[in-house]
């Protein structure tokens, strides 16, 4: 069935306000065709991409990358090898799964994984990302977000920008329910929601990040079962 006219209108103009969205959220320093795709920073030292790629190596070492974290079981190849050793680059590979099926989905236990990998500054500066950076990424980053004090609105946003034009119910459900005070003690020791990013909403509340101004520590993440190249 074709689709209308204005149908197909609206959604390409959705799509241009998204690609502009993205790249504004990666910082006047990237260029965007170096990197791998869905690529943007989520704050200063912490970025999300799709599966990366042998093409954006060289774009991704300017970052001095000290981890990555993967979310999809999808293999390394040796070149990827290659690229961690020659970097030095810690890899760890935390398994999250996608949100398709009202049954399946990844406790949160398992999310917060990921987030006390990316909660630790030691680790900085650090990517996460799954194949296409869309939607596990998406998930991961929004509950990042919902740590940081984000309104919902905002972060359901931030999704849309890399999910649309497949933007899943499910997700969002996901993001919702997420429960960020799960890692509230955490994120008052790193001080996250002081972190800025190209993206940073105007409705970050300034009583919270008030509250973090004066918080100090070292965080050491309780990281259970994962993987580390």
């Amino acid at each position: 069935m074709t689709s209308p006219l204005t149908a197909q209108s609206s959604n390409s103009s959705l799509q241009s306000v998204y690609v502009r969205r993205r790249e504004s959220s990666m910082g006047n320093e990237f260029m965007p065709s170096e990197y791998p795709e869905n690529f943007g920073e989520i704050v200063k030292g912490v970025y999300r991409s799709a599966f990366p790629q042998p093409w954006s190596f060289s774009a991704l070492k300017k970052l001095g990358l000290r981890t990555i974290v993967t979310l999809v079981d999808e293999p390394y190849t040796p070149e990827h090898m290659s690229f961690l050793k020659e970097i030095g680059i810690v890899h760890i590979r935390i398994l999250v799964e996608p949100n398709k099926d009202p049954a399946v989905k990844s406790p949160d236990y398992v999310i917060c994984q990921v987030l006390e990998v990316l909660l630790n500054k030691a680790n900085h500066p650090v990517l996460v990302h799954c194949n296409k950076g869309k939607h596990r990424t998406g998930c991961v980053v929004a509950c990042f977000r919902k740590i940081q004090g984000w309104r919902i609105e905002d972060v359901l946003a931030e999704y849309q920008t890399y999910s649309f034009p497949k933007s899943r119910p499910l997700d969002q459900k996901f993001i919702m329910a997420f429960d960020a005070s799960q890692l509230s003690s955490l994120a008052q020791v790193s001080g996250v929601q002081m972190w800025q990013s190209a993206s940073q909403p105007k409705a970050l509340s300034e009583e919270n990040a008030k509250d973090q101004a004066s918080s100090s520590g070292r965080l050491l993440p309780s990281l259970g079962k994962i993987y580390v190249t």
